[in-house]
C-alpha cells in the first residue's frame, strides 16, 4: 500500500525564495520524499520557478514573482491529489559502477581508519564497496556528492586538522557518508582511496558525472588499472 506524505512545513526565505521542509534526518524515506515533492514543484510551478533545490530533508524554490504569487493552499490540495491519486514514491535513480583503487599511493588515511575501526585493510575494502549509495545531496565542493549511508563499521569521524589540499578524485569517509571530491581542494574526509575518473568537466556536455538520487557503487581496480583508465582522460 502506498504510504502518504504529508506535506512539508514551509518557510519564506525572502520575497523570491521559499523552503520546504520535511523531517530533519537523513534516511531513505525522506529522501524519497523530497525527490518527489521536488518534482511536485517543478510541475505545478513551472511557469514561476527559476530553480528548485533539494537536499537531505528540504527543497528549496527560486521564484521569478513574489511570495503573493504562491497559493500554499492550493499547493497542499494538490499534493493530497497526487498522494492518493498516483504511486509515485519511488526515485528513479540510475545506478553507477565508480572504480576505486586503495592502493596506500592513495589511501592516505587507511592507517587511521584501521586503528580506529579495529578492522583490517581488506574488510575495509570490502565493507566500502559491499553496498549501493545514494547520492543525498551535491556540494561544497562544484559535483561533490555526498553518498549514504555508509556502514556504522566504517563510522570515523572527519579529521581533526584538515589537509590543505586533498587531490581531485580522493575518495573519502566521514562519518555515516562517503564522498568523492571533484577537485583539489582543503578537506578533511579520511582518504582511503581514489578513482580515476574526472568528477567534474566545466568544458563538458555535462558538467558533472553525478545527479541527485543516483545510486554509486564501487568496485576495486588495481593501481595499473588505475593509471591506464587515467590515461585515457575518462
Amino acid at each position: 500500500m502506498q504510504r502518504k506524505i504529508d506535506f512539508p512545513h514551509t518557510m519564506w526565505i525572502s520575497q523570491h525564495t521559499i523552503r520546504f521542509a520535511f523531517r530533519e534526518e537523513i534516511s531513505q524515506e525522506n529522501f524519497q520524499a523530497v525527490q518527489q515533492f521536488n518534482r511536485f514543484l517543478k510541475k505545478h510551478l513551472q511557469q514561476n520557478l527559476i530553480e528548485s533545490v533539494a537536499s537531505y530533508h528540504t527543497v528549496t524554490a527560486y521564484l521569478k514573482q513574489t511570495k503573493d504569487s504562491i497559493d500554499i493552499n492550493f499547493l497542499q490540495k494538490q499534493w493530497l491529489i497526487m498522494q492518493v491519486a498516483t504511486k509515485d514514491n519511488e526515485v528513479i535513480s540510475r545506478k553507477l559502477q565508480i572504480p576505486i583503487c586503495y592502493d596506500e599511493e592513495f589511501a592516505l588515511d587507511m592507517d587511521h581508519v584501521m586503528n580506529y575501526t579495529g578492522l583490517s585493510f581488506e574488510n575495509i575494502k570490502k565493507i566500502h564497496m559491499s553496498k549501493s549509495y545514494s547520492v543525498y545531496l551535491i556540494g561544497f565542493l562544484p559535483g561533490f556528492p555526498y553518498l549514504g549511508d555508509l556502514d556504522k563499521e566504517l563510522f570515523v569521524p572527519r579529521l581533526r586538522k584538515p589537509r590543505s589540499s586533498v587531490s581531485a578524485s580522493s575518495v573519502g569517509i566521514g562519518g555515516f557518508q562517503t564522498g568523492i571530491y571533484p577537485l583539489d581542494s582543503p578537506g578533511g574526509w579520511n582518504i582511503i582511496g581514489k578513482t580515476p575518473l574526472n568528477l567534474f568537466d566545466v568544458h563538458g556536455k555535462e558538467n558533472f558525472i553525478f545527479s541527485l538520487g543516483d545510486q554509486v557503487q564501487f568496485y576495486e581496480i588495481t593501481k595499473q588499472e588505475f593509471y591506464e583508465i587515467k590515461s585515457k582522460g575518462v
